[in-house]
């Protein structure tokens, strides 16, 4: 998904892929043993299946598997759902998917309208038998209600797309308070998906081990503890780790957008070695530590964009996250760094994000929060953010 943007792109959930760089990518990947590629119908914007497809087409189709997704939260008709189906194929350039998900499966009643009551999923049940979907499964997003009803069907699942990460199943989970005053029942506990998958024996894949990149940035507190038990480990590499040795896994998704990370994530699976009982207490000495409440839990997929009035929402909250990490917030006048942090900060905000793009010019439309996936009140974040930054450039 997270494919290598030009330098002009305002956004990453924007369209401007950089080709040379994806292809560079892939390559590298199919060379050194990657072979399962995720894709989806609005990942890059659109573009993201066309990128797929160009850069697999390049190598034997025997060498790559090609995960793609019905995007089922635009709540397609049967011809819909059929069109774009054939659009996957086509962009991807394949004959056949060898791993199709219905995507971000939320609620029982979306489920049953799409999938039940419009046919889609008796459509990709005849794709399956027809050869052109290999194995079926879900993307999930939901609550208790919604996984165990999908469990409990005729349908024969062969994998589901779930998200587990170290942080959300060592520690507790607290859903966000937008999820509990706006919805009736809160998304299921993490560690409660991983039980009930586990003992359903359905083949899982992995996504957000990073929690969206987040353990990829521990604060410096947190990262210490890692490296004195491993000094040159990345801390990304202590999440891909944990989630790999979890039960019935058969792969972990990694947004890789740079070289770097792909060559980390290699030298971190061959050879894999879970994590010993050592490493697993310094990793939750370093979780203990690592200060999550002030981060706001965006991963800058893009989903939300484009904002109407020109926001850059995933660029203004990666600034805002990267310096809470970093322990870079401006906090009381009073504090001898103040000034400093200050300056960093908006000196750092101005160069992140261009002046009109930037949260002030938010209307509260709310138009972006019902495409977030990690269910933030983003109207809500914007404007404390924007009142923060404002608080900042009077004082001097």
């Amino acid at each position: 998904m997270r494919f290598p943007v030009l330098p002009t792109a305002t956004s990453p959930g924007g369209p401007e892929i950089d080709e040379a760089a994806a292809f560079r990518l892939v390559d590298y990947a199919i060379a050194h043993g990657v072979n399962y590629f995720d894709t989806g119908w609005r990942y890059h914007g659109g573009m993201s299946e066309v990128m797929l497809g160009k850069a697999l087409k390049r190598h034997p189709r025997e060498s790559y598997f090609v995960a793609d997704k019905m995007p089922g939260v635009l709540n397609p008709t049967l011809e819909e759902a059929k069109a774009m189906f054939r659009t996957q194929l086509e962009r991807c350039q394949v004959e056949h998917f060898d791993y199709y998900l219905l995507h971000a499966v939320r609620s029982v009643e979306s489920y049953k309208k799409v999938y039940e009551e419009n046919g889609v999923l008796g459509f990709l049940l005849e794709q399956k038998a027809a050869g052109r979907i290999r194995n079926l499964g879900f993307s999930f997003h939901g609550d208790q209600e919604t996984l165990e009803y999908l469990l409990s069907r005729d349908t024969k699942w062969d994998c589901a797309l779930v998200q587990l990460n170290y942080h959300d199943i060592l520690h507790e989970y607290v859903p966000p308070t937008f999820i509990l005053k706006n919805f009736n029942s809160s998304p299921a506990q993490p560690r409660w998906v991983l039980e009930k998958m586990t003992a359903s024996g359905i083949p899982l894949l992995v996504m957000e081990p990073l929690l969206g990149g987040r353990l990829a940035r521990l604060n410096k507190k947190s990262l210490t503890v890692l490296q004195e038990e491993h000094p040159q480990a990345s801390a990304a590499s202590w999440a891909f780790r944990y989630v790999a040795a979890l039960p019935n896994v058969l792969t972990v998704l990694s947004g890789m957008t740079y070289m770097e990370h792909l060559q980390d994530n290699l030298r971190t699976y061959a050879p894999f070695e879970p994590l010993s009982e050592r490493e697993m207490t310094t990793l939750r000495r370093a979780l203990d530590i690592f200060i999550t409440g002030a981060n706001i839990r965006c991963t800058a997929c893009g989903y939300c964009m484009p904002c109407p009035y020109g926001v850059d929402i995933p660029a203004v909250f990666t600034h805002y996250n990267r310096c809470v990490d970093d322990e870079y917030i401006p906090k009381s006048e009073r504090n001898a760094d103040y000034e400093k942090a200050r300056r960093a900060f908006l000196v750092g905000y101005d160069r992140s994000v261009p002046e009109l793009r930037q949260a002030m010019r938010c209307t509260g439309c709310n138009k972006c929060t019902p495409h977030c996936p990690q269910d933030i009140n983003i109207p809500a974040e914007i404007d404390r953010l924007s009142k923060f930054v404002e608080q900042l450039r009077k004082q001097v």
